[in-house]
């Protein structure tokens, strides 16, 4: 087996693990809502991405007709995506991990999401040119081939289509020594990148970057009773001109021209 298919093995086995252990009716009904039960630090962060998201696709007075979600996982962000799409289509490696998001959304009665068992660095299963936006969160990341997904991200796009891609940024203290520092383990696969890496990356797949912003100094995994003071930490920090670039988060809008 190759490095590729290993690395995809491992984290196929990893989310399939997570989303068999949460199949049953009491995930289903936690939280009372389609939104996955998380922590309120998790849900901000989760709502801060779609904020931003959303507000660099621009196009606020009409909803994209067809819209699709690289990485979809568990459905974290899926329900947030479906409530501003006409029709959204959400790809993932596991197949379990699809499953239980497709059977949440059923739950919840959300009806304009399709699902789809697929790998990122080909989107094999999905036409050409058939999507008006192309959104992914922390899913480029722990692709062994980065650049082939990016070039299937674009072929999947119209003519004139969006991507909306973020990547963890290497010189964020999160992602440098704080992790390290509370004992948490690395993901399987996990790659950081600089801002300049991360246009340059979008650049090579034929993309024109029109925007890119740097935000987030929390985190997903902060206790809960932080989250007020990191509030202020995100809306000071992400104002100041250096510091700013040390956020967590880089997202990048590339432009299919053609």
């Amino acid at each position: 087996m190759d490095r590729s298919a290993a690395i995809k093995r491992d984290i196929i086995a990893k989310y399939d693990s997570e989303a068999t252990a949460k199949d049953c009716p009491e995930w289903l009904a936690a939280g009372g809502s389609v939104r996955v039960p998380e922590s309120r630090a998790s849900h901000y962060f989760i709502d801060r991405k779609i904020r931003e998201a959303l507000a660099l696709y621009g196009r606020s007075a009409s909803r994209p007709s067809r819209a699709l979600e690289i990485g979809c996982s568990f459905g974290h962000m899926t329900a947030l995506l479906a409530a501003r799409c006409e029709q959204l289509t959400a790809v993932d490696l596991s197949a379990a991990s699809v499953a239980i998001a497709a059977k949440r959304l059923r739950h919840y009665g959300i009806a304009n999401t399709s699902f789809v068992v697929d790998d990122a660095e080909s989107l094999a299963h999905l036409a050409d040119e058939t999507f008006d936006v192309a959104f992914s969160f922390s899913t480029i990341r722990y692709c062994p081939a980065p650049e082939a997904a990016l070039s299937a991200i674009r072929r999947k796009l119209r003519p004139g289509g969006i991507a909306i891609l973020d990547f963890p940024n290497r010189y964020s203290p999160w992602h440098g020594a704080l992790k390290g520092l509370l004992g948490l383990g690395a993901h399987v696969h996990d790659t950081l990148y600089t801002k300049r890496q991360a246009v340059r990356l979008c650049e090579q797949a034929g993309f024109r970057i029109e925007t890119v912003k740097v935000f987030l100094f929390t985190t997903k995994r902060l206790p809960t009773v932080l989250l007020p003071l990191f509030r202020g930490v995100d809306l000071v920090c992400e104002r100041l001109p250096l510091v700013r670039n040390l956020g967590g988060i880089i997202m990048v809008k590339g432009v299919k021209e053609r």
